[in-house]
Parts: structure tokens; C-alpha cells; sequence
């Protein structure tokens, strides 16, 4: 019993130094390409301000994270592996009577916390971190903004049920033209709001419409008043921000709130095939790193991998094409040849099963 205690935290160990060398290789080649290029082209071209970069840059890094630790598994068990092959120390093991399925045991324990721990990143950080983001965002939004969307078109619900929508035919900046506003009150609708211009007042918090009638309905749905105005003051929870960022992203959502999202989409007649990707895709992205850890025990049993160059290259290259992969799974899912759930975890399983081969194609040989 003490020697498989020993065992189990002598590979552990192995682990953990080229693990911390994978967090922090690939989060400065992550980091670069998917956050600092975005923000160094706002500070040039827009005249972002250093300070709010460097905001934006940290509330972004966790969203990079989720992808950061599976690619670190790998490389940590393929280097661990590569140089307990390399100084003979496997066969060492196998000569005492110790099975490569027991060897490579808490490898996968490992893994598996790692991905815990990953999906409880990806639940409570990543969420909170993006609505951090947004927030910044809204906080420094100017008025120089002459970015036009064209029919832009946003529901508001309370409390799960459809409170109201709102629909413009032209934004620019905070105007609008072409403005409607329908009312619901407990799923009926009860009111219309119809502008020529919407103006956003960012002191009064609330949007000043120009030139409209507002249609009172009875509960039947017929016409009860007509209100002509020149300008009414409307209290909208949404900023101009909040109209360039559109629907809710999956990505700042944890898995019970995209759950209501889906939800009440479903109940808009909208389609929810790529929500429903995206929400498995939430467990099945953390649970990569147990994936990879499978995979990373028998590929690293080659001495020549021992170095950190070349266990990185061989990391690299299958990350590559686990996330091609996903890319092919995803377009199938979104156009439904396969469920989302499929879809989504089917890297996963492709990389599981090779993982599995070659681990008993090791263990047998």
C-alpha cells in the first residue's frame, strides 16, 4: 500500500513542473491572439485609453483560461511520461509488477480534478469576469461611436416572462430611427410605441423619444387610446451598449442561466441549436483535460519527446487537431445532422477512444 501511495504522488509530482510551464507557454501565445491583438488595434485606431486595455485585458483572460488548462494537461503529462520513459523508470515499474493502466492512474485522477476545476472556472469566473467586461465597456462607450446597425431588434423579459420589444430600423451612436416598442403585461400585449427618433440621456438614465403615438390596447387587443406626442421620456433598461452587443452571449452565461436563455427563446419561436451547442460544449471543453491526460500517457511514452520543445510541438499539432474537430462537429450540429450534445462532445469521444487505443497497444506490448 505505501508503495502505491509513493507511486501516485511520484508521478503526480512529475507533473506538476511541466504542467506550470504549459499555463504559462500557452497563455502568452493564447493571450496575444485572441485578446492583446483586439486590444492594442481599440487603443490605436479608437483611442482606447492604457488603463481601460489593461481592465479589458484581465477580465478577458479567464474566458482564454478554459482552453489554457486542457492544452496544459497534455503538455504535462506528455513531458512527465516522456521523461519517466526516457530514464527507463516505466519499465522499471512494469519490472516490479505495476500495470500501465496502474501507472497511468493518477495521471487520470489528475485530470479529472483539473477538469473540475476548469468547469468551476468556467461557471462562476468566466461570467462574472465577462459582465465586468461589458460593463467597462458601457462605462467608457462615447459619443464619437458612428457605428450604424440596421434593424436592430432586442426582447426584455422579467422574471421569465416577455415584457417587451424593441425594434429600430436605423442606429447610429445613442439615436435611433424608426422606432417601435411593444408592452406585454402578463403575456398580452398592451401597449405600442411608435417613434420616429429615440435619443439615449445618459444623465437621466432613460431614452427620450420624438415625434411618436402610443397605441393603448384593451385586453382583448383592440385600440382603447391614441396618445400623439412631440416627446416622451421612456425608462429602458438598455443603453446604446447594449444594443451593439445584441443577444446575450453564451460565453457570459453559466450553464443554468443559458439553460432559462434557451428557454425562453424557444418560447420567442427562435432557434436554439447553437445555445444548445454552446451549453454542452460548457461541460464538454473542461472535461478535454481528462481527455488529454488519457491520451497524453501513451503518446509521451517516447523517450524522444522528453524535451519541453518538442513535447510543445506534439501538443500544439494535437490541439490543432482536436480543434478542428470541434469546428466539424459544431457545423454539423448547427446544421442539425448531429444533436447538440453530439456535437459538442464528439472531440472528446474521438480523443478518448485514440487515447485508449494506443494505451493498450502500450500496455500490451
Amino acid at each position: 500500500m505505501s508503495m502505491v501511495k509513493t507511486l501516485d504522488r511520484y508521478i503526480s509530482r512529475e507533473f506538476i513542473d511541466p504542467f506550470l510551464f504549459g499555463l504559462g507557454s500557452f497563455t502568452a501565445i493564447l493571450s496575444a491572439s485572441m485578446i492583446m491583438f483586439e486590444l492594442v488595434r481599440a487603443v490605436v485606431l479608437k483611442g482606447m485609453p492604457m488603463l481601460v486595455a489593461l481592465q479589458l485585458f484581465i477580465f478577458k483572460l479567464p474566458g482564454v483560461m478554459v482552453y489554457i488548462f486542457p492544452m496544459a494537461t497534455l503538455l504535462g503529462v506528455l513531458l512527465a511520461f516522456s521523461r519517466l520513459s526516457h530514464d527507463s523508470e516505466i519499465t522499471a515499474f512494469k519490472a516490479s509488477g505495476i500495470s500501465l493502466y496502474r501507472i497511468v492512474m493518477p495521471i487520470l485522477v489528475i485530470g479529472f480534478i483539473i477538469s473540475l476545476i476548469t468547469l468551476s472556472f468556467y461557471e462562476v469566473v468566466v461570467p462574472q469576469s465577462n459582465e465586468a467586461a461589458k460593463n467597462l465597456l458601457m462605462e467608457n462607450a462615447t459619443q464619437k461611436d458612428t457605428r450604424v446597425q440596421q434593424d436592430v431588434f432586442v426582447p426584455e423579459f422579467e422574471r421569465g416572462a416577455l415584457k417587451r420589444i424593441f425594434y429600430c430600423r436605423k442606429m447610429q451612436g445613442p439615436q435611433m430611427e424608426g422606432v417601435i416598442v411593444q408592452e406585454f403585461n402578463e403575456g398580452k400585449l398592451n401597449q405600442i410605441i411608435n417613434a420616429n427618433q429615440a435619443l439615449w440621456q445618459k444623465e437621466e438614465n432613460s431614452w427620450l423619444f420624438k415625434n411618436g403615438i402610443i397605441y393603448l390596447l384593451s385586453e382583448n387587443g383592440e385600440y382603447k387610446h391614441i396618445i400623439r406626442f412631440d416627446e416622451e421620456r421612456i425608462s429602458i433598461k438598455y443603453t446604446p451598449q447594449d444594443f451593439y452587443i445584441g443577444d446575450r452571449n453564451p460565453e457570459g452565461m453559466n450553464t443554468r442561466e443559458l439553460k432559462k436563455y434557451i428557454d425562453l427563446k424557444q418560447k420567442m419561436g427562435a432557434k436554439v441549436t447553437d445555445y444548445k451547442i454552446q451549453l454542452n460544449m460548457k461541460i464538454a471543453i473542461p472535461f478535454a483535460c481528462l481527455v488529454f491526460a488519457l491520451l497524453g500517457a501513451p503518446l509521451g511514452l517516447s523517450p524522444r519527446r522528453a524535451s519541453s520543445s518538442v513535447g510543445l510541438g506534439v501538443s500544439i499539432i494535437i490541439i490543432f487537431f482536436y480543434y478542428i474537430a470541434m469546428f466539424i462537429g459544431m457545423s454539423f450540429g448547427e446544421l442539425e445532422v448531429l444533436p447538440p450534445w453530439l456535437a459538442a462532445w464528439s472531440p472528446n469521444l474521438i480523443t478518448a477512444g485514440i487515447g485508449w487505443f494506443f494505451l493498450k497497444q502500450a500496455a500490451e506490448g
